[in-house]
């Protein structure tokens, strides 16, 4: 009794109506309990199952057939189908285009890594040739003309 009436004085009684909705909504999605061992009829497993059935029950011959498509048949999930065909088509062509360019991406990194690490190893090689061949003290300055002013 307590509680109620310390949320309804905080919250106002446009919330905790409000709450009371939220929570009602919330039960009616759950699954009522069912005794251990015994199948849970609305279980994930069952849920698959009768997907499974109604999978393998189709029929495009009868479901396309012209008075039952009209009359009987669901026609929502085929007409959605018919008008999201060209997102979903644009959104797996631009995946597969994503991933392809990333690979090749990936591949011209490595290419252009290794042709760094080529043209390094030739620059220090060359280098390490050059000072082989520098005189004991050194190369000596060059200069034009006298040091000193005349």
């Amino acid at each position: 009794q307590a509680l109620p009436q310390l949320v309804s004085s905080t919250r106002g009684p446009s919330s905790t109506l409000a709450m009371a909705l939220r929570l009602a909504s919330l039960r009616r999605f759950c699954s009522k309990p069912v005794p251990l061992g015994l199948p849970s009829q609305s279980s994930l497993k069952a849920s698959f199952k009768s997907f499974g059935d109604s999978v393998k029950g189709f029929k495009a011959g009868q479901y396309f057939e012209e008075k039952y498509f009209w009359e009987k048949a669901n026609v929502g999930p085929f007409f959605l189908l018919l008008l999201f065909t060209p997102t979903i088509y644009r959104s797996l062509k631009d995946a597969y285009w994503t991933r392809q360019l990333r690979k090749m991406n990936t591949e011209e990194i490595i290419s252009d890594r290794y042709d760094w690490l080529k043209v390094s190893m030739i620059q220090d090689e060359v280098e390490a040739e050059l000072l082989k061949k520098v005189p004991v003290g050194g190369f000596q300055p060059l200069q034009l003309g006298p040091s000193s002013p005349p």
